[in-house]
């Protein structure tokens, strides 16, 4: 399948080619874990009982004395038995997640049972094998994360957002203590107190949301970039890439026909994206890792892609667009309505967004008929005009976020089930589906936007929009792939997406099920493992693979 996805490198000199033992294709949370972890930053069982499992208790002491990393499949296997979570049943994320984050569905805050040794330290480090690797991303690390709407707040609490070895409370701390020492300095130096203003106070703001427990994307994806220096990772991350080809090695077409015992099964091929300059990997194993957020979904109706100046796919652009709508209105006329297509959670901050600046929403989504249960749990009667048979299949995560954790994403919903009857400014088409855009409609001589909608019962309706915004998720780019990964999903005949359709892997290595040749694994949401918290238990199942198969093949070497 990937043998004719290939940009043979005839015009590299050997010299360009480099020799690695494991290439990361991405640099978001889920590569971070991976290479702090090939970095020889390995996991130890702390000795204290777990609060709300004996039997966990009981097989880590039996199973631990030298290490999680050191086990084998089947003894990571054995730790695993049992174990309940919300990743959907995978094994070894839960179970690193139970050690990192003990009892924290119940609503506890108590300390990690896994203690992080690095490599050639006394304390048990002394034997640790760093694996020489690099992580590929675009942009800074973090990936995604980066290009996201900073004031957001994340969906997961900030606790879960830790990474191994640095959790985001002892960061914000140190982040904080290195502001005033700064701030102090500068006082001390000048001499004029407050009269000099403080750099500082512009930046961005590093607090959690500390009535919720959650945390602004900008202070996590600022978290993200600086545990790559604190712990010293800079060495491995090359960013400003873009990776054109992951492929395994043809031995007859890439010049090494002499050689098919090597190593070195598959190639990575890249660019530099300011340069322009071309690299080449070869790679004992390589990892995909590059989320799942890539592209947004389109409808693929006509103007979609070519009337940016009033249409948009991204949050960010979205709030952009609205802040120039809110400085043109009128106090005595409102803006035309924004429209907004989409239930999730991004359709959800769009909704917040406008409502925020003042601008009527239409909000048009999907529901589905087979839910007849109706906001249930929260005794909400059903007002006339709703639905009959519930709402947006793409709202059930709304309806069961608790509302006192998410009051934002509480009121979104709220106002779906309500219709629009009780909010001003917002108005629900509930099964409504956009069929034109009316591309020229901005050139007329009124210059106003015109849209299209077909109401469940057939019937079509116009209206006059300021913007349009759809929300309807996202999905990977895979282009490197031959056929961009088709084949590698749970559905072979579907497109790869992280929660339709990840790639199916093992649940112990991570090793992709369907791959060409031994060596390619996937985590994060390429694999379905959506949340930070479950990223560790991903790359923990690929660093035990490659030492269980490094230990083995050292094993043979010497038994020859």
């Amino acid at each position: 399948m990937f043998e004719d996805h290939c940009h043979y490198t005839e015009d590299l000199a050997d010299n360009d080619i480099q020799y690695k033992d494991v290439v990361i294709v991405g640099n978001g949370p889920s590569s971070i874990c991976l290479s702090y972890m090939l970095a020889g930053n390995w996991p130890y069982y702390t000795g204290e009982p777990h609060p709300g499992d004996e039997m966990l208790t009981a097989r880590l002491a039996n199973g631990t004395s030298s290490g999680l990393a050191c086990n084998t499949r089947w003894g990571l296997e054995t730790l695993s038995l049992g174990l309940e979570g919300r990743n959907g049943g995978r094994p070894l994320p839960l179970l690193i997640d139970h050690l990192q984050h003990p009892c924290t569905d119940a609503g506890l805050d108590l300390p990690p049972l896994l203690t992080w040794i690095p490599p050639g330290t006394e304390s048990g480090g002394e034997d640790h094998e760093v694996f020489d690797h690099v992580a590929l991303g675009k942009g800074a690390p973090g990936g995604a994360w980066q290009a996201m709407d900073p004031n957001v707040l994340t969906i997961s609490l900030s606790r879960w957002m830790s990474l191994p070895g640095l959790d985001i409370k002892t960061w914000e701390s140190m982040v904080e203590a290195e502001q005033r020492e700064v701030h102090d300095h500068s006082l001390t130096s000048t001499g004029t107190g407050d009269q000099i203003p403080n750099p500082f106070l512009t930046q961005e703001k590093l607090s959690s949301y500390k009535g919720l427990g959650r945390v602004l994307v900008g202070t996590v994806a600022k978290y993200f970039r600086d545990y790559v220096r604190i712990q010293k990772l800079e060495k491995y991350f090359r960013c400003g890439t873009t990776v054109t080809s992951v492929r395994p090695v043809n031995n007859q077409k890439d010049g090494d026909a002499e050689n098919d015992t090597s190593e070195y099964k598959w190639i990575v091929q890249g660019v530099e994206n300011d340069s322009g300059k071309r690299f080449e990997y070869r790679a004992k194993r390589v990892v995909l890792a590059t989320g799942a957020s890539d592209h947004s979904n389109r409808l693929g109706l006509p103007g979609e892609d070519s009337n940016s100046n009033w249409l948009t796919h991204d949050l960010n652009d979205l709030e952009t667009k609205l802040d120039c709508i809110a400085m043109q209105q009128c106090r005595d006329r409102l803006a035309d309505p924004v429209l907004i297509i989409g239930a999730g959670l991004s359709a959800a901050d769009a909704v917040t967004a406008a409502r925020f600046r003042g601008i009527p929403v239409l909000h048009a989504f999907r529901h589905n008929n087979n839910n007849t249960e109706y906001w249930s749990n929260n005794n909400v009667k059903r007002e006339k005009g709703v639905g009959k048979n519930g709402i947006s299949v793409g709202s059930d995560r709304l309806r069961w976020l608790p509302p006192s954790m998410y009051p934002e994403y509480h009121k979104v919903y709220e106002m779906m089930a309500d219709g629009g009857t009780n909010y001003p400014l917002y108005q629900a088409l509930s099964n409504y589906t956009l069929v034109d855009l009316h591309p020229n409609s901005n050139c007329s001589s009124n210059g106003k936007k015109l849209v299209t909608l077909c109401s469940p019962n057939g019937e079509l309706r116009s209206f006059e929009v300021s913007v349009v915004a759809i929300l309807i998720g996202s999905r990977p780019d895979l282009s490197f792939l031959q056929e961009s990964g088709l084949g590698l999903g749970k559905d072979p005949s579907k497109p790869i997406d992280g929660r339709s359709n990840p790639i199916l892997v093992d649940d112990f290595t991570y090793e992709v099920n369907r791959a060409p040749a031994k060596g390619l694994y996937a985590l994060g949401p390429l694999a379905g493992d959506n949340f930070v918290r479950f990223t560790q238990g991903g790359a923990f199942g690929v660093l035990t693979h490659i030492l269980n198969a490094t230990c083995n093949v050292t094993h043979r070497a010497k038994k020859k």
